[in-house]
């Protein structure tokens, strides 16, 4: 009997940045690098929206 397993999904609601599974998912996900996914958590938070909005700000 062939038995499929799911992987498991990340939480999408946060970005659990010590997680290198979700960090995986999330920088295919917002097509960033890894260095540019942990400074927008570091700066906006885990929250997903908020961590979206800080990569699509404009750099000064």
């Amino acid at each position: 009997m062939n038995r499929k397993f799911n992987k498991p999904i990340a939480d999408n609601r946060s970005i659990d940045i010590d997680d290198e599974y979700a960090v995986e998912l999330w920088m295919k996900e917002l097509n960033v690098s890894h260095a540019r996914l942990k400074a927008a958590v570091r700066i906006a938070g885990t929250g997903v929206l908020d961590v979206k909005r800080q990569l699509t700000k404009p750099k000064t």
